[in-house]
């Protein structure tokens, strides 16, 4: 149901794998392997492995559900099922976690920088840098976001290959004994990884920007899957390479794997982690910031340029306020829970209210023409 957007704004329907998997990649990857390793530690993977394939239950419930609505996104979907004024206000709670999206790449980034590169740099700095950057590619629009994610989702896929060196000094015995966890363990674990798996839910906005939806379901899944497939090579070198003493005191354990890697004309290779991570992080603050933007367009009328001003100031507002490593911790905790909710919560509970609309339509249309064709 794209009728409410124009074809010259849609984008082809593979450009969906960039979408998903650009929004789910993002700076949790440089230390969710300690935060997982919390519970089912050397067979955290296994949580990991389960959240991911859950996520493609995810997403196929979105696709299913939004293909019914008309308008063909949240917004209209809320209208629909609760009316103007409470649908707005849920819609509105959506903004509010775009806000938080937004501020849990660029705070935790911000920090990464300021340890590791220029210690002497106030946070206001780099988090206006990033906002600037994100804002003015969200102010092109739904295309510009969809080419910024096919970028850098290219681009730092190369990095990848560099784990081969932390690889040659891996330990396989981390991994033994396999499967001594019990259920609570894995569970624990699981909801840590929730955080790495965050991003499928946005198409609850962008979903009327897609042509062809059906074939842009394969595409989706696809890049569920190859974000599972990054995460968990990943994993697996970290726990190849880290005992779970040592794992569990290291706070970003894939900047600490980069480290070992020396060149005769680079010494110090985690730099380039480092910078690349800002092409990482750049998708998912740009999609969160027009994700927002076009939430306050359509639910309180604003016009585009003060809709995306708003969110710019409530991000960096957000972002001011985390100001210790406790803070941040404590923010990626709510963004996890909140996100968990949303994704295996809410988007399910819709899910299910809107196969149950459906089907009373169904049957109410099916009785109304069977009592035409009696008379």
């Amino acid at each position: 149901m794209n009728r409410v957007v124009k074809e010259s704004s849609q984008v082809s329907a593979y450009l969906t794998w960039f979408l998903v998997h650009g929004v789910q990649t993002g700076v949790g990857m440089l230390n969710f392997q300690q935060k997982i390793a919390d519970g089912a530690e050397q067979d955290a993977w296994v949580s990991v492995l389960f959240v991911g394939v859950c996520m493609h239950l995810v997403v196929f419930m979105l696709f299913r559900m939004l293909r019914n609505v008309e308008g063909g996104d949240i917004i209209s979907l809320h209208r629909q099922l609760f009316g103007k004024v409470l649908g707005n206000g849920l819609t509105l709670v959506l903004y509010a976690y775009c806000v938080l999206i937004c501020t849990g790449q660029i705070r935790p980034y911000a920090e990464v920088i300021h340890v590791w590169v220029f210690p002497d740099s106030p946070l206001w700095h780099i988090a206006l840098i990033i906002l600037t950057v994100s804002v003015y590619t969200a102010s092109g629009g739904f295309r510009v976001v969809a080419g910024i994610c096919f970028l850098c989702v290219a681009i730092p896929t190369l990095v990848l290959p560099s784990l081969y060196f932390p690889l040659r000094f891996a330990h396989w015995q981390n991994f033994l004994p396999l499967w001594n966890h019990g259920l609570s363990d894995y569970a624990k674990s699981a909801a840590n990884a929730v955080y790495v798996y965050l991003g499928p839910e946005f198409l609850l906005l962008y979903y009327p920007f897609l042509k062809n939806n059906r074939k842009a379901q394969k595409w989706a899944h696809i890049a569920a899957a190859h974000t599972i497939l990054i995460t968990m090579i990943i994993l697996v070198a970290t726990l190849a390479y880290f005992n779970m003493g040592q794992l569990k005191h290291t706070v970003w354990p894939t900047l600490i794997l980069s480290k070992i890697i020396r060149f005769a004309f680079l010494e110090r290779f985690d730099y380039i982690y480092i910078f690349n991570w800002l092409i990482v992080i750049l998708p998912i603050c740009t999609m969160a910031i027009w994700g927002g933007a076009r939430i306050l367009t359509q639910t309180l009328r604003f016009s585009k340029k003060w809709a995306l001003g708003v969110t710019m100031l409530a991000i960096f507002g957000m972002v001011l306020l985390q100001r210790t490593p406790v803070s941040i911790e404590r923010m990626e905790n709510i963004i996890s829970l909140v996100g968990g909710a949303l994704v295996f919560g809410y988007i399910p509970l819709l899910f299910a209210v809107v196969s149950v609309v459906q089907r009373v339509k169904r049957r109410h249309s099916a009785r109304s023409i069977g009592n035409g064709a009696g008379e």
